[in-house]
């Protein structure tokens, strides 16, 4: 038996990978819904509209945030994450929704952000 390496995913933003970077989540739904009629329950089911959240937490260093994520926030500018799997990378257009931080008394300063938008083929 032969042993396996699982790399770890990475995550870009503009011209280069966050570097700073701890966890990423990014949930992809369909919004389908069941659909019942006066005769039959579960007739069938209707498609809904596709929506992808990514959220990510970071450490931040001395040297401050990698990304001005305030203004990303407060903006809603249009930007693309790409989250770089093993053969696969997944593009993200949409916008930053939120920017939390965590500070910590006995640990580094924490940052959270989440991002909405949908997947681009």
């Amino acid at each position: 038996m032969g042993d396996k390496i699982y790399p770890r995913g990475r995550i870009a933003l503009g011209n280069g990978d966050l570097i700073d970077v701890t966890n990423i989540k990014v949930t992809t739904k369909n919004n389908a819904k069941q659909v019942h009629t006066i005769a039959q329950k579960g007739a069938g089911i209707t498609m809904g509209v596709e929506e992808t959240t990514v959220s990510y937490d970071s450490v931040i260093s001395e040297d401050g945030q990698e990304r001005d994520y305030f203004q990303l926030v407060k903006t809603g500018k249009i930007v693309q994450l790409r989250i770089k799997l093993p053969g696969e990378t997944i593009t993200v257009q949409g916008v930053y929704a939120s920017r939390d931080f965590e500070l910590p008394l006995d640990d580094s300063i924490k940052l959270s952000c989440e991002f909405i938008g949908h997947m681009v083929d």
